[in-house]
C-alpha cells in the first residue's frame, strides 16, 4: 500500500513538470521574449499589454503565485514591464490595471502589490485619467477598487491612499465620498477584531 501512494505521488508530481502553460501564458511569454530581443519595436509593446490578463480570474491563472504554476516565478517581472509600457501606453495600461483591481480582495506579495503600485504610478502620471476611468465603473466596483488600493502589506494601509482621496476629494465628491467609506468601513472592522 505505502509503495502504491509512492508511486502515486511520484506520478502526480512528473504529470505537474510537464504540464503545458496555458496558451494566454504562452502568448504573454512569447511577447515578452520578444520585446527583450526588440525592445524599441512598439508593436510587439502593443501586443504584450493586449496579451496581458484583463481579469482577475485571467491574472491569478496566468501569474499563480501559490501553486507556482504558469508564470509564477516570474510574474513580478512581467507586471513591472506591463508598467513600464504605461508609460508610453497609460490609457490601455490604466484601464487594464483597474479592471484587475476591481476584482482583487486585498494586498497581497507579487505580481498583485505589482499590479496595485502599476494603478498608483500611472494615476500619478495622469491623474484625471484614472478619476474619468474610475467614474465609469459601477458605485460597487468603485469601493472594491478602493478597497484594493487602500490595503497593502501587513493589513496596514497604502501609504499612497491618502493621496487619492485628496485627488477625488478635489475633483469628485461622489467618488470621494465612496473611497472615504471604504476606509471607513475598514477601520470598522479592524477595530471590531
Amino acid at each position: 500500500m505505502k509503495r502504491l501512494f509512492t508511486i502515486a505521488l511520484i506520478l502526480l508530481h512528473i504529470a505537474a513538470i510537464g504540464r503545458e502553460i496555458s496558451p494566454q501564458a504562452k502568448k504573454l511569454r512569447y511577447y515578452y521574449e520578444s520585446m527583450i530581443k526588440q525592445p524599441h519595436a512598439p508593436v510587439i509593446k502593443i501586443q504584450f499589454i493586449q496579451a496581458f490578463p484583463s481579469n482577475k480570474r485571467d491574472f491569478i491563472d496566468v501569474f499563480n503565485h501559490h501553486t507556482k504554476d504558469e508564470l509564477a516565478a516570474s510574474g513580478e517581472d512581467y507586471v513591472k514591464t506591463f508598467r513600464k509600457l504605461g508609460y508610453d501606453f497609460t490609457d490601455s495600461v490604466l484601464q487594464k490595471s483597474i479592471y484587475i483591481g476591481v476584482d482583487l480582495a486585498a494586498w497581497s506579495s507579487g505580481p498583485v502589490n505589482e499590479l496595485q503600485k502599476t494603478i498608483y504610478y500611472l494615476t500619478n502620471k495622469k491623474p484625471m485619467l484614472f478619476v474619468n476611468m474610475v467614474r465609469e465603473l459601477t458605485k460597487a466596483q468603485q469601493n472594491d477598487l478602493a478597497q484594493f488600493l487602500r490595503s497593502g502589506a501587513g493589513d496596514v494601509e497604502n501609504e499612497n491612499y491618502p493621496t487619492l482621496l485628496d485627488l477625488f476629494e478635489k475633483t469628485d465628491t461622489r467618488i470621494y465620498k465612496v473611497f472615504r467609506d471604504a476606509k471607513m468601513a475598514t477601520e470598522e472592522l479592524m477595530d471590531e477584531s
